[in-house]
C-alpha cells in the first residue's frame, strides 16, 4: 500500500457545480506503447487469484468475481504513470467537486482471461473499509481484437440506454488506451470474458469520506 498521497492539495473549485453525470470517457489516455509498457509491468509483478474486500478483509469468491491482479506500487519505473493519473483525476473533478487528497492504494493491473474472467456489480468504495475512495479510473489496456466479451457496464448503460447507445458506449470504452473516470460509489460490473484475455488497470482516489 501507498504510505503517503502522491499529492496533497485539494482539487475543490468555486462556481456552479455541472449536471451530474456518473461517468466520463477519456479516450487517447494512453497511447499503445504505453499500453505495452504497463502491461508488461503488471505482468512482471506476477498476477496472482483477485480476492473481494468484504468487511472482515479480503476473500477470494469466484461467484463474485474471476480474474488476476498484481499491484503497480509508486516507484522510479511508475511515477510517469501516477502523474497521468493525478492529471486526469484533476481535470475530471471539476465536475464532481470532490475533497481529494491523493492515492493511497496501489495501481490495481487486473486480467480477464476466457473462459468466463468476469466481476458482478459491486461499487468500488462508500463506506466501511473502503470509505475513503472518492473516485476510480479504470484504463483499457489490451486491443479490443484481442478478446471478446468482458464489456465495463455501468447501471445508467444498462438501464437508460438503446441498443445501439449501449453498443456504441462498449465500443468506446474498449478503445485501448481509453480510461473511465466515476465516483467509487457508482455501481459497474464486467462481463464475462468469452474468448481472449482482457487486461486493464483501476487506480482510486482518495480523500475524506463521504457525509
Amino acid at each position: 500500500m501507498v504510505s503517503e498521497p502522491v499529492w496533497g492539495r485539494p482539487m475543490i473549485e468555486s462556481g456552479p457545480r455541472p449536471d451530474y453525470s456518473p461517468f466520463m470517457v477519456v479516450p487517447g489516455f494512453l497511447t499503445d506503447r504505453q499500453c505495452d509498457r504497463v502491461m508488461q509491468l503488471g505482468m512482471s509483478r506476477g498476477p496472482e487469484p483477485a480476492e473481494v474486500e468484504e468487511l472482515g478483509g479480503s476473500e477470494l469468491v469466484e461467484g463474485l468475481r474471476r480474474s488476476r491482479t498484481a499491484w503497480l506500487a509508486p516507484e522510479a519505473d511508475t511515477e510517469w504513470l501516477y502523474k497521468k493519473l493525478a492529471t486526469v483525476a484533476e481535470r475530471v473533478n471539476r465536475q464532481y467537486r470532490f475533497d481529494l487528497s491523493g492515492f493511497i492504494e496501489d495501481i490495481q493491473f487486473t486480467v480477464y482471461e476466457a473462459p468466463g474472467g468476469f466481476y458482478t456489480w459491486h461499487q468500488d468504495g462508500l463506506d466501511g473499509a473502503l470509505g475513503d475512495r472518492k473516485l476510480s479510473i479504470v484504463v483499457q489496456l489490451s486491443d479490443p481484437t484481442t478478446f471478446r466479451g468482458g464489456e465495463l457496464q455501468f447501471f445508467e448503460v444498462v438501464e437508460g440506454y438503446d441498443r445501439n447507445e449501449m453498443v456504441e458506449f462498449s465500443a468506446q470504452v474498449a478503445m485501448r488506451g481509453t480510461a473511465v473516470v466515476f465516483p467509487a460509489f457508482e455501481y459497474h460490473r464486467v462481463l464475462p470474458v468469452v474468448e481472449g484475455t482482457r487486461c486493464s488497470m483501476v487506480s482510486w482516489v482518495s480523500g475524506p469520506p463521504f457525509r
